[in-house]
C-alpha cells in the first residue's frame, strides 16, 4: 500500500527535505508531496530557515547530501554563481585587536594520541609564539586567495533562489510531486495526529507523516500547544537587516563577521556583490527570536528548519541541523502515524543537537573580549551547563568534554576558543612525555605540509571565473 508523506512549505527547507527522502525511501511504497502554504508562496523565495539573507551558507557536511542527489560542487557553482568559504574571519571580537580566523577542516595533526592544540599549548608554554590557524590548510588557502579542492573541507555561499531551483529539480526528478493547490486547513485529532490536509481546490491528503518546513509560521506544527524554549537571554540579538552591496575586485574565499557595539555583521562575498546581514539588539529591520520548539515531533507532525527553531546565523548551523534531523528520521522511520517511541527518541536526540549548536554560538559572546556595554554585559552571564563545562575545562587544561549529537567536533571548539583568545592555563600533562624538540619538529612538519598543500591549489579567482561566467 502506497503511503503519503506531506511536506508543507515550498521553501528551500521543504525541497531539501523532499530530495533527501526521495533518495532514501523506496518509491514503490511512499508518495512524497510538497504543498505550498499560500497561493503567493511560489512567487517568493523563502528558505524556511528564518529568511535571514538571500544567500544560504552550505556547511562542508552537505557535500555528501549533494552527491546523493546527483549534484557536484562545480554544478552547484556553475548554476548559482556562488562561491567557496574556507572559514570565517572574525573582526573586532578581541580587545587586543588580534586577527581571528576559524577555518573549516583539520588544524595540524595529533601526535601519540595528544591533540594538536595541546601540543601547541606546550610550545607556547616554552615561549614559542604559535598561531593555531597557521597549521590549517584552509586558513592558509584563504589567506593566499586559493581555491579549495576536495582535500580541504569548505563551505559554500549560494544565492538562495538559484540553489532552491536546483534542489527542486533534483527532488522532482526523483519522483517528488509538487501539488498545484496550497494548503487551506488541516484536521488534527486530540492525540495530535494530522488525519487530513485540505487544499484550496477541495482535494484532501491523508498523510502518514507531515513534515512542516513552512518556516517561522509553522503552518501545521503551530496548531499544537508546544512549549517553546526561549534563548534570547543568551542570544540577545532580536533584529536583522540585510543589504546587497556592489563589490569590486575578486571576492575572498571566506566569510567575515565583524562585531559592533550592539551585535555583529556577517558578510558573504559573491561575484560582484557582498551580502551583509546585521543582527543586533533593538536595531533596524525585522524581528526574530532565538529558541526552539521543545518537541519537534508531535503526533505525526515533525517541525523542521525555522518551524523547529531559530539560531543566529553566525555559522551555517541551519542546514547542519536539518540534515542531521533527516538522517535521524530515516533511522527511526515509523510504520504508522502513531509512533510515540520513535518520536521520543527523535525529540531527545534533536534537542541535544540544537543545544550543541546553540552553545557554539553562545560561546562567541561568552569568550569575546571586545569592550563596550553590550559585550561587557554578555561575558559574566551564566551560560548553559554543558557550555560552562567546555569553557571552564578548556580554560583550565585545554580539554573539551563532548556530548551526544553535537554538530561541532572537538577540533572546531578548540579552534574557535583559540581564535577568540581563550588560552588554556595548563596543557595536557601527557604532552610532557614528548621532548620539546620533537614537538617543535612536529609543528614544522605540519606547517610545511599545509603550505605544500596550498601551493598546489589554483588561485581562487582563476578557478571560479569560468563558473561565474556560466552562471551569468
Amino acid at each position: 500500500m502506497m503511503q503519503t508523506i506531506a511536506i508543507v512549505g515550498e521553501t528551500l527547507c521543504g525541497w531539501l527535505t523532499a530530495a533527501a527522502l526521495a533518495h532514501r525511501l523506496p518509491r514503490d511504497r511512499y508518495r512524497i508531496l510538497v504543498v505550498a502554504t499560500d497561493t503567493a508562496e511560489s512567487e517568493h523565495v523563502h528558505d524556511g530557515f528564518g529568511d535571514f539573507a538571500p544567500v544560504i551558507a552550505i556547511p562542508p557536511q552537505a557535500a555528501r547530501f549533494h552527491a546523493e542527489v546527483g549534484l557536484d560542487e562545480h554544478a552547484l557553482l556553475r548554476a548559482t554563481g556562488g562561491g567557496q568559504a574556507l572559514g570565517v574571519a572574525f573582526g573586532g571580537w578581541r580587545n587586543d585587536g588580534a586577527a581571528a580566523f576559524l577555518p573549516y577542516g583539520e588544524t595540524g595533526a595529533p601526535r601519540e594520541g595528544i591533540a594538536f592544540h595541546q601540543l601547541v599549548a606546550r610550545a607556547r608554554a616554552a615561549n614559542h609564539p604559535v598561531r593555531l590557524a597557521d597549521y590549517s590548510a584552509a586558513a592558509l588557502a584563504a589567506q593566499a586567495g586559493r581555491c579549495a579542492d576536495t582535500s580541504i573541507p569548505h563551505a559554500l555561499h549560494l544565492p538562495t533562489a538559484r540553489y532552491l531551483a536546483l534542489i527542486r529539480a533534483a527532488a522532482v526528478n526523483a519522483g517528488v510531486q509538487q501539488l498545484p493547490a496550497p494548503l487551506a486547513t488541516s484536521a488534527v485529532e486530540a492525540a495530535g495526529i494530522v488525519t487530513q490536509l485540505l487544499l484550496s481546490d477541495g482535494s484532501t491528503i491523508a498523510p502518514l507523516l507531515v513534515l512542516d518546513c513552512s518556516g517561522v509560521a509553522a503552518s501545521v506544527a503551530g496548531q499544537f500547544e508546544a512549549a517553546f524554549e526561549d534563548w534570547s537571554h543568551w542570544l540577545p540579538c532580536d533584529h536583522r537587516h540585510v543589504e546587497v552591496i556592489a563589490a569590486e575586485g575578486a571576492p575572498p574565499p571566506y566569510s567575515q563577521v565583524d562585531a559592533h557595539n550592539a551585535g555583529w555583521t556577517a558578510t558573504w562575498p559573491l561575484n560582484g556583490v557582498d551580502v551583509r546581514l546585521t543582527c543586533s539588539v533593538q536595531g533596524s529591520g525585522e524581528r526574530f527570536r532565538s529558541g526552539r520548539r521543545v518537541d519537534t515531533w508531535r503526533g505525526n507532525c515533525i517541525a523542521l528548519g525555522a518551524a523547529a527553531g531559530i539560531l543566529e546565523p553566525l555559522h551555517p548551523t541551519a542546514l547542519t541541523l536539518l540534515l542531521s534531523s533527516l538522517a535521524r528520521l530515516i533511522q527511526l522511520w515509523p510504520a504508522d502515524p502513531v509512533a510515540p517511541i520513535e518520536a521520543a527518541a527523535f525529540n531527545r536526540a534533536t534537542a541535544e543537537a540544537w543545544e550543541g549548536a546553540r552553545d557554539f554560538v553562545i560561546a562567541h559572546y561568552a569568550v569575546a573580549s571586545r569592550a563596550g556595554a553590550f559585550w561587557d554585559q554578555r561575558r559574566p552571564m551564566p551560560v548553559p551547563e554543558r557550555l560552562s563545562a567546555k569553557r571552564d575545562l578548556f580554560a583550565a587544561r585545554g580539554r573539551l568534554p563532548m556530548f551526544d549529537e553535537e554538530p561541532f567536533d572537538e577540533a572546531d571548539w578548540a579552534a574557535m576558543f583559540d581564535a577568540l583568545g581563550l588560552m588554556p592555563r595548563r596543557y595536557d600533562a601527557r604532552a610532557d612525555l614528548i621532548p620539546l624538540t620533537d614537538i617543535e619538529q612536529h609543528l614544522v612538519e605540519q606547517r610545511t605540509r599545509a603550505i605544500a598543500q596550498v601551493r598546489a591549489l589554483p588561485r581562487y579567482v582563476d578557478a571560479m571565473a569560468p563558473l561565474w561566467r556560466a552562471a551569468a
